[in-house]
């Protein structure tokens, strides 16, 4: 009997710790059920994904948020909201993303009944990516060079898989604008082409695999940002277009992604006059302007929901950009978009210091009485918030948040996040997608012995993937016998300061990193052409490499040969081996110069954009000089750079030079005076991972419900015995 006893006791004590550490859902109720449960509060709550991006002191002074601090396990605990956003300033190392990440699901669990938190980042690929230990990729133009889709699949999975391992779970991507506009400041490279088509089926792509990962896909910026040359970020740019225009051009890749199977839409903060007619009075100008796509029934309710059937999460972009913040009060702005028919609000605002996070109490708090007054339409809040829930269900983010095993998370992240192996592949990737449009004279590849070349770049660190580029030629035995090779930057150099640079060099490549159409203007490129006139006159070859908008390969028509890399970001040091836990790189610059001396890596890609010719003062024609579909190779002819075609009517700082051979080893030391990252203008932008909690409360409750129990058993049995 007393075996027995102690059997019973064990068994006992075991479901009493089973019930201490199994996860159980975060709640039991359907999205209908939790939604009728909600307060107002709750539900305002859950329309809004804040960011908090860093602190600032009473001195003004910043501090990258990269733990969870005391003002934001405050407002997650007693906000219900819809998730939250990171940036580059929130995952300096995979380790400390994953412990971030963690944090904030906990935090969220403790505040009560809820469904795990949406935790996004914008994660493109290319030259707006936030992992800052991740794998960058060569970004959309360049896939869209490559044009094979099972590759832009791989990118997309690739992406989705070291998010994962992350612990996010929803990404804004992909861009699917078509860039129809050559000056649009804002998209450029960031677009698969200027081809609609083109751009749905990249877009297809990326959407399934990226879904495939567990990773929920946002398609951006409904609905067009392509056809603008204003940037969103610091002005409110108009498209001037009719709906049925749209549906010709702009929609088409969002339709066919929405069918592909995107879950969610960002929405772009963009006027179209001729679509939305409804205006409000500026606070900035006192002028009267048309609401921007992110305010507009007509274009969220009416088009998106309507016309086309997408019935999932409808996100703003960020509400704190100034197309938005300059000319709309804050809660007339939200009160629009709500109205509207969208779903979540984006970073309404900084969340910097405790008086912002009060700020957000009371904006939730206004808005919820504006929502009981009838100000705010109850019924689009119930629709959104449904959605929410309903999105999060299908995710399996209804489920508590696993945090029990945070120390193996953390371990595999290290483990899988930019690793060696995704950057070789990376650059085999981005092999594929270099583009060659001139080659007089067959000037690449540059495989004459015993020739220097100097490469020239705009920055300082942009030395640094000249090197590693020319040390990959060594070890692969693909640089030229007696070649030297050398980088210096050009950066706020005059010409007869650059000169000295170039003496006895027989070739001098340019780098190009033009991010606008005033650049094709400046003095820097009348500069290159005056410094092409200098290398000829000396008996040299001068080869432009575009890293950025490659509309700028129409300006330098100078040159012997241009090579597009389409992608602006350098690397913090060379690789070498040791990718382990290093910060992101760009791989297009050194994979281009690479390419430029292996006549075994010849260019294959072709222009997935039209390039217009430029007029004398330097402005875009509707004449195209290089048309979409065109590229070079080494065995081909050296192409006429006469005008090919017509453009469609619907188409459209360093104060010493780095004067090191580059063949030789260099230091992890950068410039002090770099670039500002090349992303800045744009930034700015798994389901199941549960926890051991909904509240810490059910948890200990269960244990002592459990115990009481045993003591119950315990003593029945001794009053047994007695008797």
């Amino acid at each position: 009997m007393k075996k027995r006893f102690c059997s019973f006791l064990l068994v006992v004590l075991l479901l009493s710790l089973s019930a201490a550490v199994t996860p159980v859902a975060a709640t039991e109720k359907t999205p209908e059920q939790y939604l009728a449960a909600m307060s107002t509060e709750d539900k305002i709550s859950m329309m809004i994904m804040p960011a908090f991006r860093w602190t600032t002191d009473s001195e003004g002074k910043r501090t990258n948020v990269t733990e969870i601090t005391d003002d934001v396990a405050a407002t997650l605990q007693k906000h219900s909201y819809a998730g939250v956003i990171l940036f580059l300033e929130n995952t300096a190392t995979n380790a400390g993303t994953t412990r971030l990440i963690d944090a904030l699901q906990k935090t969220n669990a403790a505040g009560g009944d809820r469904p795990q938190l949406l935790i996004s980042t914008d994660q493109e690929g290319g030259n707006v990516t936030r992992l800052t230990q991740g794998t960058m990729t060569p970004g959309n133009m360049a896939l869209g060079a490559i044009n094979d889709l099972s590759i832009t699949k791989e990118v997309a999975a690739m992406l989705g898989n070291e998010l994962t391992a992350i612990g996010f779970n929803a990404d804004f991507a992909p861009v699917v604008d078509v860039n129809n506009d050559p000056a649009n400041p804002v998209i450029g490279v960031r677009a698969f082409s200027d081809d609609a088509q083109a751009v749905a089926q990249h877009g297809s792509a990326f959407v399934e695999a990226l879904n495939g990962t567990g990773v929920i896909s946002t398609l951006k910026h409904f609905p067009g940002h392509g056809d603008t040359d204003t940037d969103s970020h610091t002005g409110l740019p108009a498209i001037n277009k009719t709906y049925a225009q749209l549906k010709q051009n702009e929609l088409i890749p969002f339709q066919a992604c929405i069918d592909a199977g995107a879950q969610m839409i960002m929405t772009a903060h963009i006027v179209y006059p001729q679509i939305e007619t409804g205006t409000y009075v500026s606070k900035q100008t006192g002028e009267t302007i048309h609401l921007p796509a992110t305010l507009s029934k007509t274009i969220i309710t009416d088009i998106l929901r309507g016309d086309m059937g997408f019935d999932g999460v409808v996100t703003t972009d960020a509400m704190e950009m100034a197309a938005i913040a300059k000319h709309f009060d804050r809660y007339d702005a939200a009160k629009l978009a709500i109205n509207a028919g969208v779903d979540i609000l984006l970073m309404p605002f900084e969340l910097r210091t405790k008086d912002h996070f009060d700020e957000m109490d009371n904006y939730i708090a206004t808005l919820a009485q504006q929502a009981d007054s009838g100000a705010i339409s109850m019924d689009k809040i119930n629709a959104a918030v449904l959605r929410i829930l309903q999105l999060k269900e299908k995710n399996g983010l209804f489920q508590a948040y696993d945090g029990s095993d945070i120390e193996s998370r953390v371990q595999n992240a290290v483990d899988t996040v930019g690793t060696k192996a995704s950057h070789d592949r990376e650059w085999e990737i981005t092999k594929k997608a270099i583009t060659l449009v001139k080659n007089d004279n067959d000037t690449l590849p540059l495989t004459t012995p015993n020739q220097k070349t100097v490469v020239l770049v705009p920055y300082d660190d942009e030395t640094i993937p000249m090197h590693y580029a020319v040390r990959k030629l060594t070890e692969d035995g693909k640089l030229p016998e007696g070649a030297v090779v050398e980088a210096y930057s050009y950066y706020k150099k005059t010409p007869a300061e650059v000169l000295p640079m170039i003496e006895g060099a027989d070739n001098v490549v340019f780098m190009s990193e033009i991010y606008g159409a005033s650049g094709l203007k400046n003095e820097l490129a009348a500069a290159a052409d005056a410094l092409a006139d200098t290398v000829h006159k000396n008996g040299g070859k001068f080869v432009v490499m575009s890293v950025s908008l490659p509309y700028d390969a129409a300006r330098f028509q100078k040159a012997d040969a241009i090579m597009l890399a389409y992608l602006p970001c350098s690397m913090p040091v060379d690789p070498q081996d040791k990718v382990k836990e290093m910060r992101q790189y760009g791989p297009n610059m050194p994979v281009a110069l690479y390419m430029m001396f292996s006549k075994d890596d010849a260019p294959t890609a072709k222009l997935p954009i039209q390039i217009p010719q430029l007029d004398a003062e330097y402005n875009f024609t509707d004449t195209v000089l290089y048309a979409r579909g065109f590229g070079l190779t080494y065995d081909t002819e050296a192409p006429t750079t006469q005008p090919q075609t017509t453009l469609p009517a619907e188409t459209s700082e360093a104060t010493g030079a780095a004067s090191t051979t580059i063949a030789q080893p260099v230091t992890d030391a950068t410039s002090s005076t770099q670039k500002t990252e090349a992303v800045g203008s744009f930034v700015t932008t798994k389901a199941g991972n549960g926890t051991i909690q909904t509240g810490a409360g059910v948890v200990l409750l269960a244990v002592l419900i459990m115990l009481a129990l045993s003591a119950f058993f315990v003593m029945k049995y001794a009053k047994s015995k007695k008797q």
